[in-house]
């Protein structure tokens, strides 16, 4: 704790033992500004994830060896594709194309917003990850919105979210037509497999 004493200005009164002002220091001990701040980790890195195929989790004891030894075959052959601990992300969508329309208006660049140190190392791998998995990149582009950490349930954990209020005030809503769901049902029957998606 850091004390000083405040001097006044008005008049030609002596300080007294009341004029004074208490600091509360923030300590940070050395370590932690090795681990958070001083060394950024390599964010380029390559990473190979390799998943183990040795015991397949399946829960169907009418399985026979050779099944399940096709099934292992599967799963290699779609290695790529395949998320677990190990590569908990989905690959990106290489080739997809995504136009905004903001109506014209020129670029919005905000600052950053300070991330408290306490998420710093767990920012950095988050961010290595998803570099490392292709689903971000370096951007030199105009545009530049804020990001925003959000502790998950646990209150550990932490949630990457990006601040896009600003754009999303100059976007021009696209306005279609929803698809009946009665119609959608009735199609679902002449497929073997489908995929749903949470467009919230």
């Amino acid at each position: 704790m850091c004390v000083m004493h405040v001097l006044s200005t008005e008049g030609n009164d002596d300080p007294v033992d009341d004029d004074y002002a208490v600091h509360e220091a923030n300590y940070i001990s050395l370590e932690d500004y090795a681990q958070e701040l001083a060394f950024l980790p390599d964010l380029t890195e390559p990473s190979v994830t390799e998943l183990d195929y040795t015991a397949p989790n399946v829960k169907n004891p009418s399985f026979r060896d050779d099944q399940l030894r096709r099934f292992d075959e599967v799963l290699k052959k779609h290695d790529a594709i395949m998320i677990s601990s190990g590569n908990a992300l989905p690959p990106p969508a290489y080739g997809v194309v995504c136009d905004i329309d903001v109506q014209g208006h020129a670029p919005i660049k905000q600052r950053a917003r300070r991330i408290p140190l306490r998420h710093l190392q767990k920012l950095y791998e988050l961010l290595k990850g998803l570099l490392k998995a292709g689903l971000i990149a370096f951007s030199d582009s105009p545009w530049a919105s804020p990001i925003v950490i959000v502790l998950k349930k646990n209150g550990q954990d932490i949630r990457l979210c990006i601040d896009y209020k600003m754009v999303s005030a100059l976007t021009a809503i696209m306005e279609y037509t929803m698809p009946l769901a009665d119609d959608l049902l009735t199609e679902l029957e002449n497929y073997l497999w489908f995929g749903s998606l949470d467009a919230a």
